[in-house]
């Protein structure tokens, strides 16, 4: 399932709609984001609903809370893949948010994430999402499933043509948001922490709002990159503040 090159994984991506990078953290970089994100699992409520997951935990607006997820937001050579993948004019940060899914969780429903957005398939790639494993991935524990070539279908394909995204802790899963995926059942003792970083193409709107969700010593704080990422930014003549560039305004 891993792929070697930016190419192998470039070309995965747009015919399977996936592609797995393995490697991406070494072991202390996995080590600092999980300990950065334990704190803020601990005091967060346990999802509300099946899609959620009631034995899962998300923590949102992790850009926020916590700057160990900076560079993961904006990796080079993940950035690369969004960007040629998603293609002109652009692309930004829709959401980035830890998944912990507990023991005894069941699988989530088979979904799409494109699925907010009334284009209809088969369209241009428009979101492409992002799972980092700051834990093992197992079929066992509760690996993402996900229907490989299925970014066409408008409708649920049986759970049996799924596979499961098994990873190594700082390995990355990369998809097209139009295929079908889902969360899957813990059936061990043990949580299966991710972090879910996901993007969509610029002139659309953004899951979480970041220009409310991000405060602005934060903003201050990030790279130009990230920032721009953020939605930071102008895609063409969307998004302009008084006329002009929110990239090139005094403390953005």
């Amino acid at each position: 399932m891993a792929t070697r090159t930016f190419g192998e994984a470039l070309i995965r991506l747009g015919n399977e709609g996936y592609a797995v990078l393995p490697g991406i953290l070494d072991p202390d970089e996995v080590r600092a984001v999980r300990d950065a994100i334990q704190p803020l699992l601990e005091e967060t409520r346990r999802g509300r609903n099946d899609f959620e997951g009631v034995l899962t935990r998300r923590v949102y607006n992790l850009l926020a809370k916590t700057t160990s997820v900076h560079p993961l937001v904006e990796h080079p050579e993940i950035l690369g893949l969004v960007s040629e993948h998603l293609g002109p004019p652009g692309f930004q940060l829709s959401i980035a948010h830890a998944i912990e899914i507990l023991p005894g969780e069941t699988p989530q429903q088979l979904h799409t994430d494109d699925l907010p957005f009334p284009v209809p398939k088969p369209h241009q790639p428009i979101v492409v999402n992002t799972m980092w494993a700051i834990s093992e991935f197992t079929r066992a524990n509760g690996a993402t499933r996900l229907v490989p070539g299925s970014q066409a279908l408008t409708s649920p394909p049986p759970d049996e043509s799924c596979i499961h995204a098994e990873l190594e802790p700082g390995s990355v899963l990369v998809w097209d948001g139009s295929i079908w995926h889902g969360g899957g059942a813990n059936g061990t003792d043990r949580a299966r922490l991710g972090v879910a970083i996901n993007y969509n193409a610029s002139w659309l709107r953004q899951q979480e709002n970041q220009y409310l969700s991000l405060p602005p010593d934060i903003v201050s704080d990030m790279s130009e990159t990230l920032r721009r990422i953020a939605g930071f930014d102008m895609c063409g003549v969307l998004g302009a503040v008084d006329g002009r560039n929110p990239a090139k305004l005094r403390g953005s």
